[in-house]
């Protein structure tokens, strides 16, 4: 089965219009073939019972990470035996609601639970700063920039599909308080919706500044949280 018949099995499982699936299904959907590989496991009646895959990607170039969504912990644990290595290091990226399913299979060293914060397109005014520099990358990924005086604040994307996009900002610890965070995500964000996809924001619930951020531009949270964790795959748990 190639990747893009695994791909419609695992699309069964996923609504790639929702802000709480759209990570997930970034990476099992839309990320780049060549750097994905993606397992299924169906009933006799062809439904989709769950998708595992392991993506390279620029987060770490030692780590790929791994995504899944399954209907059972079994399934899980079969799935993962399929796609990982014991005694290997991942990262894991998984909507909330999947961490329950994983626990037999990985152990987990680190991990962040985040908010999925959407853009309210009505609510959203742009914000102007002429300090703003924005660039696109080959891949249609833009990226918004404010430097001075040897300080910076950066924004951009981690990822794009269709209907949503990821937006990351850094700002430098001495260039916090100058309201440059916002105008670069303010940038970036008008810069999707005018490609005709949603942003959306993921954040630390206890990162105050970040979340207030996103909701002085008009993010909203959504509810669904993505689990981000490091992980160590430690075998099937019916083997040990």
């Amino acid at each position: 089965m190639t990747i893009h018949d695994q791909r419609r099995l695992a699309r069964q499982l996923l609504d790639d219009a929702s802000p709480s699936d759209a990570p997930t299904a970034y990476y099992a959907l839309f990320h780049p073939a060549d750097r994905s590989t993606l397992v299924t496991r169906s009933d006799d009646q062809g439904r989709a019972l769950g998708f595992a895959g392991r993506f390279r990607t620029g987060l770490d170039l030692f780590r790929p990470l791994v995504t899944l969504t399954c209907h059972s912990a079994s399934v899980a644990a079969d799935l993962l035996a399929e796609t990982l290595q014991p005694g290997h290091p991942y990262i894991l990226f998984v909507n909330f609601n999947q961490l329950a399913l994983v626990g037999g299979s990985l152990r987990i060293t680190q991990q962040q639970i985040l908010s999925i914060y959407r853009l309210e397109i009505a609510r959203f005014q742009p914000e102007i700063n002429v300090l703003v520099q924005c660039t696109e990358n080959g891949e249609g990924h833009t990226r918004c920039r404010i430097e001075s005086g040897g300080q910076q604040a950066i924004a951009g994307l981690n990822w794009q599909s269709p209907a949503f996009a990821e937006i990351y900002v850094h700002t430098d610890p001495d260039a916090r308080q100058r309201g440059w965070g916002r105008s670069v995500v303010s940038a970036v964000s008008e810069a999707v919706v005018r490609g005709g996809r949603i942003p959306i924001y993921l954040v630390e619930q206890e990162n105050e500044a970040s979340r207030r951020l996103a909701e002085s531009l008009g993010y909203v949270d959504t509810g669904a949280r993505q689990v981000y964790a490091d992980v160590v795959y430690e075998g099937h748990p019916a083997s040990g």
